[in-house]
């Protein structure tokens, strides 16, 4: 059991405290809490957007690589609720970082499932986790974490801000939700993958584009028509469509640059008509069955 003096009073509260009232000057004072706002304005082209809260004056700048990984290709809306977190960037000045929209859904509405998620703050003995899942802070006690003896510092478990783990969520003997049987986990984003060729399925497509979704990274990444390799250009891509391609930057569209891409995309299996034996059309030979693309736990939270 977690002692009650190692618990912060914030705790007292189902799922996490509450940042502090009335605005202030300069978000980074508010670098501490988790905050909401709305989306003021978001360019997806571009790479960039901005949010207002009633926690600060003005507006706070976002990039899309500082959008938490599960939901770097979601596309946010003026006007949007999003839940952040405030950093300083390489200039000093306030950004919003770990960006996610809100889901309307707190931790105590996952109890007995297990996720990904990040530290968003750890001092001595406990701190909080972050989640594309859920809405809010959940609580993280030291004696709650498996680590392996090479990820121990003098004896205890090596946390910092922003580590991926993964975490089941819990009620401890005192009737809160918890993080319980929480590990390090390396959560890969499309970003880590530049350059090299993967295999995934698409997840959304209309028109002109859509999104993949692969086993090997978390969220979405953007596809267009024109990124069919010539001899496909031909098929049409729908959602279950087992596709192979390359991850790289969208330097290509003006402004574009910071966006990452599938290119020379080749369509392995396309979804037909129920069929006997499975509802996929086989497009290329010797490929293994696209129902391994179909549980990636990695989108389950935003899909909830």
């Amino acid at each position: 059991p977690t002692p009650a003096s190692d618990v912060p009073k914030a705790m007292d509260k189902e799922d996490g405290g509450q940042a502090p009232s009335g605005r202030v000057g300069n978000p980074l004072a508010l670098r501490h809490e988790r905050l909401q706002g709305t989306i003021s304005k978001y360019v997806a082209t571009s790479g960039w957007g901005f949010i207002k809260s009633h926690m600060f004056e003005g507006e706070l700048g976002f990039k899309v690589e500082n959008i938490m990984a599960e939901c770097q290709n979601y596309e946010f809306k003026d006007g949007e609720g999003v839940e952040f977190d405030v950093q300083a960037d390489e200039r000093g000045r306030a950004q919003a970082v770990m960006l996610k929209p809100m889901l309307g859904r707190k931790p105590s509405d996952c109890i007995g499932e297990r996720h990904h998620g990040y530290v968003r703050r750890f001092a001595d003995r406990w701190g909080f986790l972050n989640c594309a899942a859920f809405d809010g802070d959940l609580f993280v006690h030291r004696d709650n974490l498996l680590f392996a003896p090479e990820q121990m510092q003098d004896g205890q478990p090596a946390v910092r801000p922003g580590q991926p783990v993964e975490f089941d969520v819990a009620v401890d003997d005192r009737g809160r939700t918890v993080a319980k049987q929480i590990t390090t986990s390396a959560i890969l984003r499309a970003a880590d993958w530049v350059g090299r060729r993967l295999q995934g399925y698409v997840r959304s497509f209309q028109g002109a584009w859509g999104f993949i979704n692969s086993e090997r990274f978390s969220g979405d990444l953007f596809v267009h028509r024109d990124s069919l390799i010539p001899q496909h250009q031909g098929l049409e891509l729908m959602p279950g469509t087992v596709v192979e391609f390359d991850v790289e930057r969208d330097n290509h569209k003006r402004g574009g640059r910071n966006r990452l891409v599938a290119r020379q995309v080749v369509v392995l299996h396309q979804p037909s008509g129920p069929q006997q034996g499975g509802a996929y059309g086989m497009v290329q030979q010797g490929y293994q069955d696209p129902s391994y693309y179909g549980g990636s736990h990695m989108a389950q939270g935003m899909a909830q």
